[in-house]
């Protein structure tokens, strides 16, 4: 697991992050399939194994979780000389997962960690089979999980707060 430190790199992240919300809200199409989840499951264990589980069925190595809001040029990469990005690898443990969302940036502190300071975010597979929408709220169904329609059973049989979500 990695802190992306690279602008090329997070400029292609941040591309691709962008599609997912967009298909998150309808303005582009898709085929798959949206899961609702409450968006404070993602700092879990049991999220991570989810995350886990759909790098293993898509057969990829790694994810890319991203934090959108605060903005990450203007506000995170300006003050702590790294993006608010981590590359999820598929051989990562929870404990690392949880450890890399709670770290506190160089010069920040703990309430800087992109567990703590996030209003919305995206996590995607390179494939683009699967990713994740997140737009923190009080509510149940702040995280929306994109999934081929075959997968939502296996979904929702790992990760039991997912339940079927309307039209974007």
């Amino acid at each position: 697991m990695n802190w992306i430190t690279e602008s090329r790199d997070f400029d292609e992240i941040l591309l691709r992050a962008r599609e997912c919300k967009y298909i998150d809200s309808g303005r582009h199409k898709t085929s798959s399939v949206k899961l609702e989840f409450d968006d404070a499951g993602i700092c879990t264990e049991a999220f991570f194994m989810l995350l886990a589980g759909m790098m293993r069925w898509s057969q990829e190595v790694c994810a890319t979780y991203v934090v959108l809001d605060p903005d990450p040029v203007n506000y995170f990469y300006r003050l702590f000389r790294k993006y608010p990005a981590l590359n999820l690898g598929s051989l990562d443990t929870t404990r690392e997962y949880l450890d890399r969302l709670n770290e506190s940036p160089e010069g920040g502190s703990t309430a800087d960690s992109i567990a703590a300071n996030w209003n919305e975010c995206a996590i995607f597979s390179k494939s683009d089979k699967w990713f994740i929408h997140a737009l923190r709220d009080d509510g149940p169904t702040g995280g929306h999980i994109w999934v081929p329609e075959l997968w939502s059973k296996k979904v929702v049989a790992l990760y039991p707060p997912a339940r079927a979500g309307g039209a974007p």
